[in-house]
């Protein structure tokens, strides 16, 4: 949430909202069948505790009323204004279907928001709702004389009781907002190790043996396991992050003339989080057509997508 722009972030958040992007759209189309493509493809899956951790690296404690405020209108202003298109789209598909009747109009969406966090159909824009309560009760925690490190260990601990212990009335987002305080404080208390070379060996060798003998991956939306073990799905994620962010540093510094169109899609993360939805929940409601050609034509509306907001972002510029 930092004004000044880093360039090695954008380019990493680039990369990782395209990697967001595309897994949804695989993963609705049904791709790689039963099987969920962050485990199929599981070498950027850590890609929705690294948007925590960046939001940690910047973190100033102690902002009181004025970083809620900016924080509001950062997070919720958009997830109301998104959650209101994606929720008149959500209508005219249900119209079209005709399945619409008060009960999906009503009680179906206000279930799905308790539980899920998102309004129909803007499935994504729970991450903001989240990261919105993790920056708050980050501001609170980091107040008090503890060490960021217990609360790691506490929000980690929160999500595996709750992977424990399925309680199906409970919102996801107490889970998903206590592993995100985890990834958080990562990022608020070890990002100034990331470049120690001792450090990133390790981490490299560890995501490394982790991608040859087995990921662990965790779904952070809802706190469920795809695959390995629970408990060293931070490990992993945590060494992808440090090693991702180190290569995403090279390439800042070594290719900076070639990454500016990555660099644009950093910039405009939140943006592409909270409106790819309107693209592909559309697309997969209605088509009739193969995996892939399904995932072509969602592809094709995510480019027209980033055409737009670049004609945008370039017309405001003049």
């Amino acid at each position: 949430m930092n004004e000044k722009r880093v360039q090695y972030v954008d380019v990493a958040s680039g990369i990782l909202i395209l990697w967001v992007m595309a897994f949804h759209a695989m993963n609705g189309s049904k791709v790689f069948g039963a099987t969920d493509a962050r485990v199929a493809l599981p070498f950027l899956t850590f890609s929705m505790p690294w948007f925590y951790y960046k939001s940690g690296l910047f973190f100033k404690g102690g902002r009181g009323i004025s970083g809620v405020k900016k924080d509001y209108k950062k997070l919720i202003v958009p997830f109301i204004k998104w959650g209101a298109i994606g929720y008149a789209i959500y209508l005219v598909m249900h119209s079209i279907s005709g399945t619409l009747t008060f009960e999906s109009a009503t009680w179906n969406v206000l279930h799905t928001f308790y539980i899920y966090g998102y309004i129909p159909i803007n499935t994504p824009t729970w991450f903001i709702i989240s990261l919105f309560f993790v920056r708050i009760i980050a501001d609170y925690l980091l107040t008090r004389p503890v060490s960021p490190i217990v609360y790691i260990i506490g929000g980690l601990t929160i999500g595996f009781v709750f992977h424990l212990v399925a309680c199906p009335w409970l919102p996801f987002l107490i889970a998903n907002v206590a592993m995100g305080i985890a990834f958080f404080m990562m990022g608020y208390q070890f990002h100034k190790y990331e470049t120690r070379k001792w450090l990133f060996t390790v981490c490299l060798i560890g995501y490394v043996c982790f991608l040859l003998f087995g990921t662990s991956i965790v779904g952070h939306h809802r706190n469920v396991l795809l695959s390995g073990y629970f408990l060293l799905w931070p490990v992993f994620a945590y060494c992808g992050i440090v090693v991702f962010n180190n290569i995403c540093r090279w390439m800042a510094t070594l290719f900076s003339r070639f990454t500016h169109p990555i660099t644009f899609v950093g910039e405009n993360a939140i943006t592409l989080l909270v409106s790819h939805a309107l693209i592909y929940m559309p697309v997969l409601h209605f088509s009739t057509l193969s995996p892939w050609q399904t995932v072509g034509i969602i592809f094709a509306g995510y480019a027209a997508i980033l055409i737009i907001l670049f004609l945008f972002k370039r017309n405001k510029r003049v």
